[in-house]
């Protein structure tokens, strides 16, 4: 798998290819299963726009932001998938229903896009399936369903890749619903061929699915959660530099990633993501000053996560409201942080460290101050943080008193 990303050339390339390949595919095997001509256009001019739509949902989605993990540099990944289901879609109508293990379909469309374009492109390529089969309206709704359901199940996996949860519910419905299919379609007699046939779909299906997860924590996680252990460590030569050229921009850094990254656990947000936007959020500002080029150039010659340039984005950009829970985490961070150690300087180069020590404000109240101020301010209002994840944030600053204390005697 290609780990440059893909230049808008090579997007609009496989996006046709994709089209190209798999209207005339499902057009050739309507023909092959005897549909009429009038019902070989139509199936072109359905497809046609289904098809188009699902790369019309990738782009949108690409432009906006809101594709899984680094899918918007890698079309090739989706492209692929897409042409094998392709095919899939029309040969399967060659066997019974019950053999078609198409859900995991949907969970690979949806794994290497997002869970919208994916769901569009596997509603699509299972209708082409239907229609080939000529099979009844119930079934498509049966494995429609049963694939929107693994989608969703595995749309938002966590920084620790545990998957064995949403497996379980998924081959417990799957199993449930195909059940229950067998015993109302034969009126409860079974029949021992039908009934193999299911249980080797369930096991097919289980399979696919263990590949596409690998495949996608192979390609897509563990290749991003590489790039943050290495640009998320101390020594990293952009952030290590400032220790020695500019030690105050350096301890806001390591004292804004603190607590946004304690913020980002406690509150369940990406911590990896959080834990770089407190390290980059200032820093990153002072390198376009410095080497007189965008934050994106920097980032890209850095090798930053798509979420970590967005994170940064949001953060240097006061044209772009304030998104990602993240960003409200290091931006809170930031600001308690500066509070903080503005009042600590200002306090020590006015009285010794023993007065100092006596006469310490309730920091804890501080930030909390400062965290309800920036609320009041509503620059907060666009951002998907909610009530619940304002009230942790405070009872993380109210509950912080030895980080405080080792900021006063820094």
């Amino acid at each position: 798998m290609k780990k440059k990303e893909e230049a808008r050339w090579q997007k609009a390339l496989l996006s046709v290819l994709m089209l190209l390949i798999s209207i005339p595919s499902a057009a050739a095997a309507a023909y092959l299963y005897g549909k009429s001509v009038r019902d070989i256009f139509m199936l072109i001019l359905i497809t046609a726009a289904c098809f188009g739509t699902v790369i019309f949902s990738l782009v949108q989605s690409e432009i906006f932001g809101t594709l899984h993990y680094d899918n918007g540099g890698h079309y090739v990944r989706f492209v692929i998938i897409f042409l094998f289901s392709t095919a899939a879609s029309c040969l399967l109508p060659t066997l019974q229903n019950e053999a078609w293990a198409v859900p995991s379909i949907a969970l690979a469309l949806s794994l290497f896009s997002n869970t919208v374009t994916g769901v569009l492109a596997y509603a699509g390529l299972l209708g082409v399936c239907v229609y080939l089969a000529s099979e009844e309206l119930l079934v498509f709704l049966l494995y429609f369903l049963m694939g929107v359901i693994f989608a969703v199940l595995f749309e938002k996996l966590d920084e620790d890749y545990k998957t064995g949860a949403p497996m379980l519910v998924a081959m417990i419905l799957y199993v449930t619903v195909m059940i229950a299919k067998l015993v109302f379609e034969n009126h409860g007699l079974v029949s021992d061929d039908t009934l193999a046939v299911a249980v080797i779909n369930i096991f097919i299906t289980f399979i696919i699915m263990l590949a596409v997860l690998r495949f996608y924590c192979a390609v897509a996680i563990d290749r991003e959660k590489g790039k943050y252990l290495v640009i998320n460590d101390q020594e990293y030569k952009l952030l290590a530099k400032y220790k020695e050229e500019d030690r105050q921009l350096y301890y806001n850094a390591i004292h804004t990633a603190y607590f946004a990254e304690k913020t980002a656990r406690l509150l369940h947000m990406d911590v990896d993501v959080a834990k770089n936007g407190g390290y980059y959020h200032r820093i990153m500002a002072k390198e376009c000053k410095t080497q007189g080029k965008t934050l994106e150039q920097i980032c890209s010659e850095n090798k930053f996560p798509p979420k970590a340039v967005q994170l940064l984005q949001e953060y240097n950009y006061k044209f772009l409201p304030v998104k990602m829970r993240e960003t409200v985490a290091v931006y809170i961070a930031d600001n308690v942080v500066s509070a903080i150690m503005y009042l600590i300087g200002r306090k020590n180069s006015g009285q010794d460290g023993a007065d100092a020590d006596k006469s310490a404000p309730d920091y804890g109240k501080i930030a909390v101050a400062v965290l309800h101020r920036k609320i009041d301010s509503g620059i907060l209002n666009d951002s998907d943080i909610s009530l619940a994840d304002l009230g942790g944030l405070e009872k993380i600053y109210t509950g912080e008193k030895l980080y405080y204390d080792f900021l006063r005697r820094e």
